[in-house]
């Protein structure tokens, strides 16, 4: 792996939360260059600064602890190690395990608003910005022209494709998606590399290495290498089939009378969205209700604080109201018009039905080759169950809910695909 730190110049184009997250594990990796690309010096300054406060949270067991107080996954993680241990692993802090100084580390960063000048001696460039196919397609033809022309170019995309973002290049075969999967890259295990239609085999395997370079404070990283692309990939294909029912259920309460403050004393979780970014997601459920399903259109409820600007924690205002980076959460009793909306228009199994529907769609589509690779999927993201160990034996009874379901929402989409209705993904493990 040293000779990877030794090639690669990294570039990322892109500086909010998932740009200048990737900075941060680029940096840490040892990268002798990092150059973090945006629209101002104003912007990049701010990306800095919390690229270097993130690093110190690293390097210090009182501030580190006090970063994950209020995070129970991390503090799982941590039940298994001491601080030192933790502190002294090149895959859970990077360099930092090797004593390198903060100060030296932040020299490697340099910040830039003019790509073409950024980009000139890249070997390898990551896009992070929207969830905007025009947009990303824009970037990728300007990377083409201003970068040399051996260097990879790089999606953070979580949806798209990247056969359409190597059409808008001059190196087809250079061009791949590397999604980060979670809100912030050191802290995710999941990184999904997908092949384009023309990705050639090296463009492939460097990209995997340098993933796999990448360090992770939540454990061992997992590099989902992928040999066709889908819509979402795997790990978003898995959620993001839940957006159907959360949009009608939010549409419908709504048109009811039932406020976004009773869903959530009722238990809706809506926190993520906000924390993402409506237009974000907006954006994403746009694209699938495009190349998967119309059932995917993103419904009133989305749309309206969308269009008025309402884009969750990073304009103050989304599904709940963020004063300092924190959700406002009012104290709500739910009262009983809501209890009884959600009793008829939810189930506790409709999520794992829904989720291992999608599984056996990607193995009906060849994307994944066995359901092993979601059961790890599952236990990574530290879900309670892992979703066939629970569908081997439920299958029939969650393929009948779903078709009820699909037949009361009127989305085909929800229907219980072949693979899972005859049970035939049990000759894929």
């Amino acid at each position: 792996m040293s000779g990877v730190t030794e090639l690669y110049k990294i570039a990322i184009v892109g500086s909010g939360l998932m740009g200048r997250g990737i900075a941060q594990i680029a940096l840490l990796s040892g990268f002798q260059k990092v150059t973090l690309i945006d629209l101002s010096e104003k912007i990049l300054t701010r990306a800095r600064e919390s690229i270097q406060l993130w690093i110190q949270l690293l390097n210090t067991e009182e501030k580190f602890k006090k970063m994950i107080a209020n995070d129970p996954f991390m503090q799982d993680v941590m039940k298994n190690t001491t601080f030192k241990e933790f502190r002294n692993s090149f895959d859970s802090v990077g360099i930092l395990a090797e004593n390198i100084s903060i100060e030296k580390i932040m020299e490697r960063l340099t910040c830039e608003i003019n790509l073409k000048k950024a980009v000139s001696d890249s070997d390898f460039i990551i896009e992070a910005v929207p969830e905007n196919l025009e947009l990303k397609k824009k970037i990728f033809t300007r990377l083409s022209r201003f970068s040399p022309s051996h260097a990879i170019l790089a999606s953070n995309t979580s949806t798209m494709s990247p056969t359409k973002l190597a059409a808008s290049t001059d190196r087809p075969k250079k061009v791949l998606g590397m999604h980060f999967h979670g809100s912030f890259p050191i802290r995710g295990q999941i990184i999904e590399v997908t092949r384009g239609e023309k990705t050639n085999e090296e463009t492939m395997n460097l990209g995997c290495q340098i993933a796999g370079r990448f360090p992770s404070i939540a454990g061992e990283r997992f590099i989902l290498r992928l040999e066709k692309e889908t819509p979402g990939f795997v790990a978003n294909r898995l959620t993001l089939a839940r957006a159907i029912h959360l949009n009608w259920l939010l549409d419908n309460a709504i048109e009811r009378g039932i406020s976004v403050d009773q869903l959530l004393a009722g238990g809706l979780r809506l926190i993520g969205l906000d924390m993402v970014g409506l237009d974000t997601i907006y954006n994403t459920w746009k694209y699938l209700e495009e190349t998967l399903s119309p059932d995917f259109s993103p419904g009133k409820v989305i749309t309206g604080l969308v269009n008025e600007g309402n884009l969750g924690k990073k304009t103050g205002k989304g599904f709940l109201e963020w004063k300092n980076d924190s959700p406002i959460i009012k104290d709500v009793s739910i009262d009983n018009r809501t209890k009884e909306f959600l009793k008829v228009n939810r189930n506790k199994d409709l999520a794992l039905a829904i989720r291992m529907n999608e599984a056996c769609r990607l193995l009906e589509e060849g994307i994944i080759d066995g359901y092993t690779v979601i059961n790890k999927l599952d236990k990574i993201e530290n879900r309670r169950y892992q979703t066939f160990s629970l569908g081997m034996k439920r299958f029939k009874e969650w393929s009948e809910l779903l078709e009820n379901f699909a037949k009361r929402l009127d989305k085909s989409y929800l229907n219980p695909c072949k693979m899972m209705k005859s049970g035939k993904f049990k000759e894929y493990p």
